[in-house]
């Protein structure tokens, strides 16, 4: 599946994995714009907040990070939604896609594989 969203093209494998190379090939290579990095950049974040795993200690900002995360992949109303479809907008990828994406990557039984996918993304210089 293609999206085209702002003049960019970003094609949309139904494979999370695929997904994530796809991304970093579009870091990699500079063929995005870089704003459109920075806003993918901003998805993939928001992927590594939701998925960071529980600890027996932690905060609880560290648990309403994670919360805050997961609810802006789910959000379909409100200010929450409207800033998740404007980030989606400036990345170049469709929010429908996004939000199946997230589901997948947040359910995900391989989450550390996932994790160390998109932090190699996002640690790309």
């Amino acid at each position: 599946m293609v999206s085209q969203k702002n003049g960019y093209m970003v094609n949309i494998k139904e494979n999370s994995n695929e997904f994530i190379i796809e991304m970093e090939q579009l870091i990699e290579t500079r063929k995005s714009a870089p704003e459109q990095v920075l806003f993918l950049t901003v998805i993939l974040q928001a992927l590594l907040d939701a998925t960071k795993p529980e600890e027996q200690r932690e905060s609880s900002e560290s648990r309403t990070a994670r919360d805050s995360a997961k609810a802006w992949f789910a959000a379909s109303v409100g200010v929450t939604a409207e800033d998740f479809g404007t980030v989606c907008d400036l990345a170049g990828i469709d929010i429908d896609y996004a939000k199946t994406f997230a589901y997948k990557v947040i359910q995900s039984k391989e989450i550390d594989y996932v994790r160390k996918r998109i932090n190699t993304v996002i640690s790309f210089k």
